[in-house]
């Protein structure tokens, strides 16, 4: 927190909103991931703070209205005179990724997928991604590739997952590719989430 902040006890730049927003106390709810962007609509210094929650598993979810009632309480004690700031939700965009890969002659072809896909889930499983970060294609050639008994990875395909279980959050993949293919560009309002690593990562040896 810089020492404007600190000096005034007000939040000066967006990371200032960001950090007082982790710091709120438990028990008035927690918020997983927290992102301010400057209305470019507004006249005004005016706001939007979009948040995400999380369940019991670690998965994302929106937070509800008690929550958001909370943070904006919070938050009004350290925002500076001049600021108004809107909660809002940060949209949820579940991944689904797929691959193809070559493997060594000498090999068997089940137990590098087996050790792919080991690999491959606990990497996700642990893999947050924050409000507007792009997903990077290129960490899924760069994990599979550490793996000794790949020859050489063919195809990463990383497309949305959506119904049931997943958000309906859904973005065109024209609309997210980067001009190279190597990363999934969202939305800044977008946070994207691989929610169940163990059945949303597939992957094939040839």
């Amino acid at each position: 927190v810089n020492d404007v902040f600190a000096s005034q006890n007000r939040a000066v730049t967006a990371r200032d909103y960001e950090a007082i927003v982790y710091r709120m106390p438990a028990k008035f709810g927690r918020v997983k991931r927290a992102k301010i962007i400057r209305d470019r609509d507004s006249f005004k210094r005016n706001l939007n703070l979009y948040v995400a929650g999380e369940d019991k598993d670690n998965n994302l979810l929106q937070c509800n209205q008690a929550l958001k009632n909370n943070l904006r309480i919070w938050v009004n004690k350290y925002r500076m005179l001049n600021d108004t700031i809107d909660i809002l939700d940060a949209k949820i965009m579940n991944l689904e990724i797929s691959f193809t890969l070559v493997a060594y002659m000498n090999v068997n072809k089940y137990d590098v997928l087996d050790s792919c896909m080991r690999t491959m889930t606990a990497y996700y499983k642990n893999k947050y991604y924050d409000i507007g970060e792009p997903f990077k294609i290129t960490d899924v050639y760069k994990l599979l590739n550490n793996i000794p008994a790949v020859l050489d990875v063919k195809d990463v395909t990383v497309v949305p997952k959506t119904g049931g279980l997943y958000s309906d959050f859904e973005i065109l993949y024209g609309d997210l590719i980067s001009n190279d293919n190597r990363y999934l560009i969202p939305p800044e309002d977008v946070i994207f989430e691989v929610k169940f690593p163990s059945t949303d990562i597939h992957g094939e040896v040839l």
